[in-house]
């Protein structure tokens, strides 16, 4: 990228923040037209680009049709990247709200039932069952309605202004022109931060044809991703299970941790296969957007910041039971965020979220706990532990595993799986060691690229 470019991108903080991710596709769209932007399907033989230019061309048309007819909302519901990214540009712009749905909150969009459903066609028409005609236009702020990922109950509506949209983003110098791999679903909120900051500072953004460890591996390699925002499970997954030749290619400038916590062990591994990579935690949700951030290696997160305000302004706390408060500002009233964490050390980990607790008699127990334990058992690449119904203790304690490959010498999976259920009576509590235990070739996650700590159906 240019000086010029390069200095026009670092000025749009002086632009209207609703404005920035139009003039920024905008400002690159000119200068160089054939760069690619995004990259869909990568890793695989169906690999597809589209480059600033056609997306800044698609902005721009879009842009008319919003403005002639002034909708009083826009529901997103794309299912291709660029399509998600021209609409949210375009509405930006317009100063028109926008919602991303996805497939597991669509339910939702009655809470919408008066703004316009927008498909990949790009293509805007009336609704005839709108309530109200749809030249009428509220003078309400631009707004992004998010739908949270439901991990700890059905899914619901969070609206968000462009400020706090862009509040974490970085257009610095240093975080221009760079590859960022997305692997997040593009409308959820990790997914939109991945594919704005890369957009915003003219980067490539890839989108790998699945979450298969080899295909993201592949996409990381052929596509030169310089920046990795991932769960820690799709880390995880990466490292133990992608082609060894091909994960030995891996190289990348930053590894960004969100959306679990991650524990101690995956840092290390991380450090150990990526020692140039710069490895961030962000702590960050639906509601609050991003709250804090720690980059020293560690689990969880400095004991002092507790109770303490941090550089951002977020001040953190904790309830007797374990329960993690935020209160982002002065103004802003105390939130309970449904992750419960313990004090180890000079540290506060993470143990887990409060609907994740599996209750075995009236005795509780933290999956996360069980699955650190496994994991650190020979023979074992990772490992999931949930809750099912009993009719005697109310829960029960299930886990799967699965084997690495090639096996330990010697080892064999039943006596890898024997190994992993002594470890479990010797390192945890009676209630809490597995009374299920299977061997399985893939863990489930969920749309949000999450382990799911009940039954998967």
């Amino acid at each position: 990228m240019t000086t010029s470019s390069t200095a026009a991108i670092a000025h749009l903080a002086d632009a209207p923040v609703e404005d920035r991710l139009a003039a920024a596709i905008s400002i690159v769209a000119q200068q160089f037209p054939d760069r690619v932007a995004i990259v869909s399907q990568a890793g695989s033989q169906d690999r597809r680009t589209i480059d600033y230019a056609a997306i800044a061309d698609r902005i721009v048309t879009l842009e008319r049709q919003l403005d002639a007819m002034r909708p009083i909302g826009i529901v997103a519901r794309a299912k291709q990247i660029e399509s998600l990214v021209v609409i949210a540009a375009a509405c930006g712009r317009q100063h028109v709200p926008v919602a991303f749905l996805v497939e597991d909150s669509r339910d939702l969009v009655g809470e919408l039932r008066e703004w316009i459903t927008l498909d990949d066609s790009l293509e805007l028409s009336c609704d005839a069952n709108s309530a109200r005609p749809c030249s009428v236009f509220d003078s309400v702020a631009a707004q992004i309605v998010v739908a949270t990922s439901g991990t700890s109950g059905p899914p619901k509506l969070i609206e968000h202004s462009w400020d706090s949209l862009l509040a974490s983003s970085r257009l610095a110098e240093q975080w221009h022109g760079l590859g960022w791999l997305l692997v997040y679903d593009a409308a959820r909120w990790a997914g939109l931060q991945v594919w704005l900051q890369a957009l915003l500072t003219g980067g490539q953004l890839v989108q790998p044809a699945s979450r298969d460890p080899d295909t993201v591996a592949r996409a990381i390699v052929e596509e030169h991703i310089a920046i990795l925002p991932a769960t820690p499970t799709l880390l995880r997954r990466l490292i133990t299970s992608a082609d060894r030749s091909t994960l030995a290619r891996l190289t990348f400038d930053r590894i960004t941790l969100g959306g679990e916590a991650a524990d101690g062990q995956l840092l290390s591994q991380a450090h150990e296969l990526f020692p140039a990579a710069k490895i961030t935690q962000v702590y960050a949700t639906t509601e609050l957007g991003e709250v804090f951030r720690v980059s020293d290696g560690l689990a969880g997160f400095p004991a002092a910041w507790l109770n303490r305000t941090l550089p951002g302004g977020a001040k953190l706390s904790m309830r007797r039971d374990g329960e993690l408060l935020v209160q982002l500002s002065r103004d802003t009233t105390e939130v309970a965020t449904g992750d419960l964490i313990e004090r180890r050390g000079n540290r506060y980990e993470f143990s887990g979220r409060r609907s994740d607790v599996i209750v075995v008699g009236g005795a509780k127990v933290f999956p996360r706990r069980a699955e650190e334990l496994l994991r650190g058992v020979l023979g074992i690449a990772d490992a999931r532990v949930y809750g099912l119904p009993s009719a005697i203790t109310g829960e029960l304690v299930a886990a799967e595993v699965i084997i690495s490959e090639p096996l330990p010498a010697g080892q064999s999976p039943e006596s890898i799986r024997a190994a992993a259920l002594a470890a479990c009576r010797m390192g945890l509590e009676p209630q809490s060691v597995p009374r299920i235990l299977d061997i399985v070739k893939k863990i489930a996650t969920n749309p949000a690229g999450k382990i799911p700590r009940r039954p998967t159906v």
